[in-house]
Order: structure tokens, then sequence, then C-alpha cells
């Protein structure tokens, strides 16, 4: 696990990056964009909130940039941390983890092609 400082402005990751880590926002404040529409966050990450772990549950590209709205401190899982977790989990939380993310990609890229659209 590592710790990064980021400013107000910076970009944690972007879409189309590969997903390396999971990241727990320690202070400040994220905003989520489709690569459709950089101007308004589709979502806010506050403090002690995970973000970037569907990429990694279903081994896919990064779907969205996450930009810093003010400086933030993230704690950045490595994959091979937090698969060894997922891989200790018990099978049925293993199970919904993996069906949660796969619905919640899914809802995300039909938002995006309606942002697309509008």
């Amino acid at each position: 696990m590592i710790t990064k400082q980021y400013r107000k402005g910076e970009s944690v990751f972007r879409a189309g990056d590969r997903s390396v880590s999971v990241c727990l926002l320690l202070s400040g404040e994220i905003g989520l964009y489709f690569p459709t529409d950089e101007r308004d966050p589709y979502m806010h990450i506050k403090e002690y909130e995970t973000f970037g772990e569907m990429g990694l549950i279903e081994s896919e590209l990064r779907n969205a940039r996450a930009m810093c709205l003010t400086d933030c401190e993230v704690l950045h899982i490595e994959k091979t941390d937090f698969e060894e977790r997922i891989h200790n989990a018990d099978p049925l939380l293993k199970a919904l983890v993996r069906t949660l993310s796969a619905r919640l990609r899914d809802a995300n890229r039909k938002l995006s092609l309606r942002h697309q659209v509008a």
C-alpha cells in the first residue's frame, strides 16, 4: 500500500489507464468524470470512500477520470494486495462484490451514453 499526495486539479487516474490499484481517499474530495463530459463530475468521492475498484474486480481499463477537487491524500491498495484480500474473502461476499461491480459498470456505461446524447 502506498499513500500519495495530490494537488487540486491533479488526476489520480484517467479513463483508459490500466487498473493497478484500488484507492481510499484519506483526505480531500475527488470528482469522477466521464470521458465524454469533463465539466461536471458524475460522482463526488468523500473522505474514507473507495474508488477505482471496478477496474480491478473486472480486470478492465479505467472508465473514468478521477480528479482532485481539493488537495487530497490517497491510499493506493495495489492489485496483488487487493486480489489476495478478495481471494481470502467468503465465497458469497466475492460473488456479491463481482455482481455489484458488474451492475455498477453497466449503469455507468448507460449513464455515459446519455451524457454523449445530451
